[in-house]
C-alpha cells in the first residue's frame, strides 16, 4: 500500500507531513473486529501504522519495485487502532473482486469529462 500520511493520531501526535511517500506491506487479514463498527465486513485488513492523507491510496498485488508496476486490488479506506494506544495501527480495504471489475470495465472507457480546468 502507498500513501501519503500528514494527519494527527488520535493521541495528538503528528508523525508525517505528508510531503514523503510512505509504504506498508505484508499480509493481509480479514476484516478486523474493530472495522466492523463501521459496517465494513467485507474490508481486508493490513498491519501499518499511519494516519489520516494516508486513506485512498492503492494497495497493489504482486508489486515489481524494479519495474514500479502492480495491480491494484484495493485502496485505503479506514485507519483503526487495535490495541487501544490511540495511534492507528491498521488500515482497511474493500474486497476488489469480479463484481469490482465488472464496474470499472463497465466505466473505463466512458468519457465524464474535463474534471480541472486546462492551465491556459
Amino acid at each position: 500500500t502507498f500513501g501519503y500520511p500528514y494527519g494527527e493520531h488520535p493521541d495528538g501526535s503528528k508523525p508525517y507531513t505528508g510531503k514523503t511517500p510512505k509504504w506498508c506491506y505484508g499480509k493481509t487479514s480479514s476484516n478486523n473486529t474493530k472495522a466492523a463498527k463501521f459496517k465494513v465486513e467485507e474490508h481486508i485488513a493490513l498491519k501499518c501504522a499511519v494516519t489520516g492523507g494516508y486513506d485512498g491510496g492503492p494497495w497493489l498485488y504482486k508489486y515489481s519495485n524494479a519495474k514500479r508496476l502492480g495491480y491494484v486490488n484495493g485502496v485505503t479506506s479506514l485507519l483503526f487502532d487495535t490495541d487501544g494506544n490511540e495511534r492507528w495501527d491498521h488500515i482497511s480495504s474493500p474486497y476488489f473482486d469480479g463484481e469490482t471489475a465488472t464496474v470499472y470495465n463497465a466505466a473505463k472507457n466512458v468519457w465524464s469529462g474535463q474534471i480541472t480546468p486546462m492551465p491556459k
